[in-house]
């Protein structure tokens, strides 16, 4: 009776993913996708207001220390052509924490320290750029790289968006400017001795001739396993804008797929990098994460469904076996429940950029907590020096097949955020 309870469940979830699934795919049908800035179109744009309302970066000093021999301050410092890193604009904001469990023993922090992922969020009046970097591994050159990749990204589309004399007209220049930066965030990687990293750099803008309901613009490039998503009001659903970069492929989380700095010598590998552009509409929330944040909301990692491939090979018999079209669909599932879940009785209210980030964050730190207590119980466990090494190596395989049980991925997890709005009295 049990295993036919099962089978019904699974084959349930796998109808459900299957409707999502024919959701998304229509929802893809509004995001254009390919290696350059031709494949993307082109559509003038209004004048880029240059004045800074808003702008954070972190963890820490974020993007504005790069001194690889010493952590640096815990605020940021002026960096990447803005002056002032702290303006502080509720609309556009960014988090970046450690889902890790805590060292004992008397050791302070988390394993997995330093946190080497990077965000900055930079506002203007009437534009935004957005841009998370997660350093490949861990340690100080890891998370150099994700430094200099943000920071050598964002020092060239603050000269070249602003100050430049030919400023862009149109999203293909867009696009062109800021796959441009990351030649710029790869020579600086090298330059300053990091080692690879992802980055995803994301730019908001105003049409200068409204698309329907869309008066607005994202532009965005990418490469490794930092997504970049919408959450549309309007229809109160997610999009990945990112996708293309793993459409028909399933995610391996041991794999970026891609990375800055010295993947091949001092070349990087540009497998996935995509181009991306999707049409916003006033009150749109734009969100670059790393996987981190992502992986944590995947039906695989989630113990929802399972996969033929990586390193959740072998699924558990109750779980039905998803395709990677099926896995992203339960991805983008998860999350719009979760960001609907903020105000489930106030359809025709509008979620808000700290509302989505502080729903995020709470998700990852809930889907992970099993995971972190159970490494921490372990950790003091086998830690008795009245263990004998058999003794001891019982309790560490008897823990590791627990944690097999556990959904969730400790991680990293960093959030980008910006709601679309032309800020002024009425918004900011």
């Amino acid at each position: 009776m049990c295993g036919a309870t099962c089978a019904s469940m699974a084959d349930a979830l796998t109808r459900c993913i299957d409707a999502i699934s024919n959701v998304f795919k229509r929802q893809e049908s509004i995001i254009w996708s390919g290696q350059n800035a031709c494949d993307i179109p082109c559509y003038p744009i209004k004048p880029l207001d240059p004045h800074v309302i808003g702008a954070c970066t972190g963890p820490l000093s974020g993007l504005s220390h790069i001194q690889l021999d010493n952590d640096g301050p815990n605020v940021p410092v002026p960096a990447a052509g803005i002056a002032v890193w702290n303006i502080q604009l509720s609309e556009a904001i960014g988090i970046s924490i450690s889902l890790y469990d805590h060292k004992v023993g008397g050791g302070a922090g988390r394993h997995g320290d330093p946190n080497a992922d990077v965000y900055a969020v930079i506002a203007r009046p009437n534009n935004a750029i957005l841009a998370v970097a997660d350093g490949c591994s861990w340690g100080p050159k890891p998370r150099q790289a994700a430094r200099c990749a943000v920071r050598g990204s964002l020092e060239y589309l603050n000269q070249k968006l602003f100050d430049a004399v030919d400023k862009p007209h149109n999203t293909q220049d867009i696009v062109r400017h800021v796959r441009m930066s990351f030649d710029s965030a790869q020579k600086m990687i090298i330059e300053n001795k990091g080692t690879t990293t992802t980055l995803c750099v994301a730019v908001v803008f105003e049409l200068a001739e409204p698309k329907g309901e869309n008066g607005w613009g994202l532009c965005v490039v990418s490469v490794g396993d930092s997504p970049c998503f919408v959450w549309r009001n309007t229809t109160r659903q997610v999009v990945e804008v990112t996708s293309a970069a793993h459409e028909g492929h399933n995610r391996d989380m041991r794999d970026s797929g891609g990375c800055l700095g010295t993947s091949v010598g001092d070349e990087p590998d540009l497998g996935n990098l995509i181009c991306s552009f999707a049409l916003l509409a006033e009150g749109d929330i734009v969100f670059v994460t790393s996987d981190g944040v992502s992986d944590n909301f995947d039906p695989v990692t989630l113990h929802e469904g399972a996969t033929t491939h990586g390193p959740s090979a072998s699924p558990p018999v109750s779980l039905p076996v998803l395709t990677p079209d099926q896995r992203q669909a339960g991805l983008i599932a998860n999350l719009t429940q979760v960001i609907r879940g903020i105000k489930p009785q106030l359809k025709n209210e509008p979620i808000h950029a700290w509302e989505l980030k502080e729903a995020i964050v709470k998700h990852v730190i809930d889907v992970t907590d099993n995971q972190r207590a159970c490494m921490e119980s372990s950790l003091k466990s086998v830690d008795d020096p009245e263990l004998s090494t058999v003794e001891r190596r019982a309790r560490e395989l008897e823990f590791k097949e627990k944690l097999k049980t556990m959904g969730g991925k400790l991680d990293h997890a960093t959030l980008a955020v910006y709601e679309v709005c032309r800020y002024h009295n009425s918004c900011a």
